[in-house]
This record gives C-alpha cells, sequence and structure tokens, in this order.
C-alpha cells in the first residue's frame, strides 16, 4: 500500500466528520488515481467491528460512503464486500444503508428511463408503479439535460440517511425520498410536488457540472434556479395563467416590495 492511498482515505474521512466538501471531493480524487491501494484501505475499514455498533456522530455515515467508494474504485470487489458484509452482525442502520447500495449489483431497475437510466424503487415503498409513473414523466420536461445521470435511487424516506444523497454526485447518481405508505389526498399532492422539485435540483447539479456533493450555497443557488425553470417547464399553461394573472399586479407588487416600510422590516 502505497503512503499516498492511506491519507486519501483518512482524509475523506475527516471532510466527511467535519461537513468540509472540498476535503471530501480532493480526497475522492486522490483515491481514484491509486485504486488498487485505496481498495485494500476501503476493504480494511469495512472489516472493522465497530459496524455492528449503534453508530455515533459521524461514523453512522462513514459505511456508506465507503461503499460508494468502493463501488466506483472497483465494481467487482463493492459486489463481494456487499455478499461479505450480508453475512456479518451490523448494526440495523447499517443493514438499511447496505441495502440500499446493494441494488447497484443485485436489483434488476424497475424501469430503464430514456433507455438508458435505470432507475430503482425500493422494495418497502408500497406504490412503486405510482412512483415510476411520476419520474418517467418528470424526465419529459422540455429543457431537462439528463446526459450527466447514470442512474435513479428512489427509497423510503428514513431519518438518518439524507446524507446519502450528497456523495451520490460523485458517481453521477440520484437519490430521492418517497414515503413507504402511499399518502392521500393533499399530502400525495404535496410528497409528489416536493420530489419533483428535488429531481430537478438534483438534475440540476448534475446539468451544471457540480461536484461538490451539492454543499456549496452559489452551487445550491444555482440548482435551485435549474428546478424553478423545469418547474415552469412541466406546467406550461398553468405558468402561462398564473402570469397573465399576475401581470396586472405587477406595479401593486412592486411598490409593496419597494415600499419604506418593507425596508425598514428587511433591515432589521
Amino acid at each position: 500500500m502505497t503512503e499516498k492511498s492511506k491519507p486519501a482515505i483518512g482524509k475523506l474521512l475527516r471532510g466527511i466528520s467535519t461537513n468540509h466538501v472540498e476535503t471530501v471531493r480532493d480526497a475522492w480524487r486522490e483515491a481514484l488515481n491509486d485504486r488498487d491501494a485505496s481498495v485494500r484501505q476501503v476493504q480494511e475499514k469495512l472489516a472493522s467491528s465497530a459496524w455492528s455498533e449503534n453508530p455515533r456522530g459521524p461514523l453512522s455515515k462513514y459505511f456508506g460512503v465507503l461503499l460508494a467508494l468502493l463501488d466506483e474504485l472497483d465494481a467487482s470487489a463493492f459486489e463481494q464486500e456487499i455478499a461479505r458484509l450480508r453475512k456479518s452482525n451490523l448494526h440495523p442502520m447499517h443493514v438499511k444503508t447496505l441495502d440500499i447500495l446493494s441494488r447497484r449489483v443485485l436489483e434488476n431497475p424497475a424501469k430503464l428511463i430514456t433507455d438508458r437510466i435505470p432507475l430503482f424503487v425500493a422494495s418497502d415503498i408500497a406504490d412503486r408503479d405510482v412512483v415510476v409513473k411520476n419520474v418517467e414523466t418528470w424526465c419529459k420536461t422540455k429543457g431537462l439535460t439528463l446526459d450527466n445521470v447514470t442512474r435513479i435511487d428512489v427509497i423510503a424516506r428514513q431519518p438518518g440517511l439524507d446524507y446519502l444523497g450528497k456523495y451520490n454526485l460523485f458517481f453521477s447518481g440520484i437519490i430521492l425520498t418517497w414515503p413507504a405508505s402511499t399518502p392521500k389526498g393533499i399530502k400525495l399532492w404535496w410528497c409528489r410536488l416536493d420530489a419533483e422539485f428535488t429531481f430537478y435540483h438534483e438534475v440540476g447539479h448534475h446539468a451544471s457540472g457540480h461536484i461538490e456533493g451539492g454543499q456549496v450555497a452559489e452551487q445550491e443557488k444555482e440548482a435551485d434556479e435549474y428546478a424553478r425553470t423545469m418547474m415552469r417547464n412541466s406546467r406550461p399553461v398553468l405558468t402561462l395563467i398564473g402570469r397573465m394573472l399576475l401581470w396586472p399586479l405587477r406595479p401593486l407588487l412592486k411598490r409593496i416590495i419597494t415600499s419604506p416600510d418593507r425596508a425598514a422590516v428587511d433591515a432589521i
């Protein structure tokens, strides 16, 4: 093992523990530049008995990120590690992470989007067909750019696993969350709207070439603007009607926005 690879993995975990995206990005790149040594180092980390214990602090994130890195370093080694870990004594939270990431090699996609991008929907989501139809519809939005997206994963919404979406950018994927039990009425409408905006936001990161895991303020704004544009493109008639109704109110809205009282409130 070279001296170069050891610091790369350690630096990666330090970057994750401090949420320092530049450190994570640089360490990830360093690991990819020395693949064989990095694979061995990641395997050593994953062989630790710590994964059977209750994860505290950043330890809950380390497991998933190490697996994600191993997948990009060596697909065969990743598959072997998945099989080994399935037989080991893992904490329930790590079991959930393992289940999500193992679908990369163990499951067939629910659908191929644009005949190229595999869409994986977690088996614990009640109405998977609804999810598939929604994602298919969103992918047809005018102006949407999916060139840099290689896969889409939809997982059941669970506290503690949201960090996976941040690091999925490193291997050109998108992770969305959806309630395990299908919501009804207004909740279903809001769930779809929220998931759709998140989808466009994540695609925006890829379309803009962001590689920092979506944690840089400027990149977040850029992805949000992309998402808002796609939301308007997906609803051209509603957008047109809204503009027609609001256009006569522009002078009033402008006065409200620029009023002294408003400025005083903004200054507080």
